[in-house]
């Protein structure tokens, strides 16, 4: 392949989460919020050596989960980006944690200081999706702010502002983030496509990638792999079994159950393999979805 896959964890803190691109990351920012991201400045960006460091032990696992993010800070605000390419446990509490928890993260009390909410600054954040989770529409983009639905106001200043933009749908707002769609999709780009984004297939393309970097792709992209198959494998066992079981019974609550029952015992068996590999407890319930117990059982 000519491209390496925007998608992969690796490319797309190259391609946002660097400093050499931060014109790309500017511009990424300014075609989903419409706002000029001034004095921009990645935060932990990206560098081949960091990187390295960063995916050792338990940071190897994450990847797995196929969770990528970039924090950046503004002029005038803070912005966070994450990469979620399949469903997953909770998604929509994280994806509010982790804005908030930037947020609040500013405050801070010093002595004589009378005002310490005075270090919040907005937050924008965008979720960028590689399904569809937003049932009844085809509407790609959705951003949410703080909002009173009984008079029809918004909250006095425009301080959260959490972006999530479905890949698969079709109905696109501006032709930027169509472009943008092109891209994290492995579209061919259209001849109208703005400078910063070819800019962002010229990096990504596997000529200019230095040699540690497509090792390290190989070897995250393939520890992914295996997960997900591990997953898939799990979660199709579960439903079968229980399908079976359920048509027995004959009833809808047989049905159920039985996928219930078929389910949760594809994921201790699950949890039982990531235990033989010395995973840690907490990302071992966040795989699997069963309780601290029946896994300290397990273990």
């Amino acid at each position: 392949m000519k491209y390496v896959n925007p998608t992969s964890d690796l490319a797309f803190k190259k391609v946002l989460g660097s400093n050499e691109n931060i014109h790309i990351l500017a511009a990424f920012i300014k075609d989903f919020f419409f706002i000029e991201p001034k004095e921009l400045v990645v935060e932990n960006p990206y560098s081949i050596k960091s990187y390295k460091e960063s995916i050792k032990d338990e940071e190897t696992f994450k990847l797995r989960h196929t969770i990528s993010d970039i924090a950046a800070t503004m002029h005038f605000a803070d912005f966070t980006s994450e990469l979620q390419l399949r469903r997953g446990n909770f998604f929509d509490e994280r994806s509010l944690y982790y804005p908030l928890n930037k947020f609040v993260s500013r405050y801070k009390v010093t002595p004589g200081d009378t005002s310490p909410y005075s270090r919040l600054r907005p937050i924008y954040a965008l979720n960028i999706m590689g399904y569809n989770h937003f049932p009844g529409d085809n509407d790609a983009l959705r951003v949410f702010q703080l909002y009173d639905p009984a008079r029809s106001k918004g909250f006095p200043k425009n301080l959260i502002n959490l972006g999530y933009f479905e890949l698969p749908k079709s109905n696109i707002e501006t032709p930027n983030q169509k472009h943008w769609q092109d891209y994290f999709l492995q579209n061919p780009l259209q001849s109208n496509a703005p400078d910063y984004i070819s800019n962002a297939m010229e990096i990504i393309e596997r000529a200019n990638m230095k040699e540690e970097e497509l090792d390290m792709l190989t070897k995250t992209e393939y520890l992914r792999s295996i997960y997900d198959d591990q997953l898939a494998f799990a979660r199709d066992e579960g439903w079968e079994e229980g399908h079976e079981e359920g048509r027995e019974e004959g009833r809808e609550e047989g049905r159920m159950e039985g996928r219930m029952e078929g389910h949760m015992a594809a994921m201790i068996e699950f949890a039982q393999k990531l235990l033989k590999l010395n995973r840690p407890l907490g990302e071992i319930i966040e795989a699997t979805g069963i309780t601290k117990e029946q896994l300290e059982s397990l273990s």
